[in-house]
């Protein structure tokens, strides 16, 4: 896997986030970014003058001096000569964010579900949306606190698309096989969706076609509560790590906004949550 990035804005939100992320590119072997972005708000005074340059000077000292202090005394360890420390100014988080991955090439971002404030946060509420759709690699929720930070069970949410076997084919050569992780795949279909269990046998056979990982298993369930039972059957299986693929419309994902299902999950906030960006696959 290529480059981790971690974003943080220093709140203990982000703690378990940044230990998720540096446990992952250890296990990986990928190299560790760890990015702060910060908004420079200074009434009266121009860009272009003397004393912004130096307002702005020192507060990219300030904060790469903030983000090392922050891993050091998180993870106990300093860091290795690949990870890389990451200041930018930008007064929308999201942006500074993207630029960053395009810079690196980061395979992943990794964030904490909440941020200082309301205005800070980076998943929940209105920027949920805008980070999964402008993201051009998949999002990593983390909940924080944590207990364990590794995937060995992964419920992967699926909808019969082909789009699903190339985001599965993602996730078991970059994150199930490495950590020897077990996948199961979920559906969550109301009664009265038509084929289910043929459309199952039939993305069943297509994903042994394209992707040969013996460590998965199947499995379809019927309820008219698709959100309810999702969380249900996640809790059932003892889930590490959920993965979702952002669709446009489906039977299953389809009864709330994908936006919507994101948010209702997130905010039970004791689970980590992969969103794949079907655009980038």
């Amino acid at each position: 896997m290529g480059p981790i990035l971690y974003t943080t804005d220093f709140s203990d939100n982000s703690i378990a986030a940044m230990k998720m992320a540096h446990s992952l590119s250890k296990k990986l072997n990928s190299q560790l970014i760890l990015l702060h972005v910060f908004d420079l708000k200074v009434a009266l005074v121009t860009p272009l003058s003397v004393t912004y340059a130096k307002m702005e000077k020192e507060a990219f000292e300030k904060y790469h001096k903030k983000l090392q202090e922050f891993y050091t005394m998180h993870l106990g360890e300093e860091p290795e000569s690949s990870t890389k420390f990451e200041v930018r100014e930008n007064a929308i988080i999201n942006d500074a964010i993207v630029e960053t991955i395009n810079e690196y090439g980061a395979s992943m971002v990794v964030m904490g579900l909440k941020g200082k404030s309301a205005f800070r946060e980076v998943l929940m509420g209105s920027s949920t949306k805008g980070m999964i759709d402008k993201s051009p690699c998949p999002v990593l929720a983390i909940p924080e606190p944590m207990e364990k930070y590794t995937f060995k069970k992964i419920t992967y949410a699926t909808d019969f698309e082909e789009t699903d076997i190339q985001a599965m084919d993602w996730l078991v050569h970059k994150l199930a096989k490495p950590l020897d992780s077990f996948i199961n795949i979920l559906h969550v279909g109301t009664a009265d969706e038509y084929a289910g269990e043929d459309q199952m046998q039939w993305f069943e056979e297509m994903l042994g076609q394209k992707v040969s990982y013996p460590k998965m298993d199947f499995r379809l369930v019927r309820s008219e509560d698709i959100f309810g039972t999702l969380l249900s059957q996640v809790e059932e299986l003892d889930t590490d790590l959920v993965v979702m693929l952002e669709r446009e419309k489906s039977s299953f994902l389809g009864f709330l906004t994908r936006e919507d299902l994101v948010k209702r999950m997130m905010s039970k906030g004791n689970f980590p949550i992969l969103s794949m960006n079907k655009a980038n696959l």
